[in-house]
């Protein structure tokens, strides 16, 4: 039976730019996002490896047929990191904001 870690708050109700939370990949190598809320802004999805240094990292939409990659979000819905394997940590950075809130949790699991 997978491990899985427990629903981790991300950003909630954000109305600002800023990094929020991190969920901590240890032993895991899969990550799920939900974005919720009425927004004008973007979330920058990032990675780790060395716990400080966050780069920009590709999440699936899964509301495409085709499962697109993107860095960034500026709407509403459920991503997935497919592979995250040795990635540290990850994070959903709010890189631009103009007006709404934004929620974001995620799950990561094996």
């Amino acid at each position: 039976m997978a491990r899985q870690s427990g629903v981790t708050a991300m950003q909630t109700a954000a109305v600002a730019t800023g990094a929020g939370t991190s969920i901590l990949m240890a032993g895991y190598n899969r990550a799920m996002f939900q974005v919720s809320g009425t927004f004008v802004g973007t979330i920058t999805f990032q990675g780790t490896v060395d716990g400080t240094n966050f780069v920009t990292y590709a999440l699936s939409d899964l509301s495409t047929a085709a499962r697109t990659h993107s860095t960034t979000q500026t709407t509403a819905g459920v991503y997935i990191a497919d592979d995250a394997s040795g990635l540290t940590a990850i994070r959903a950075n709010i890189t631009a904001y103009t007006s709404g809130s934004i929620t974001v949790v995620g799950l990561a699991s094996e």
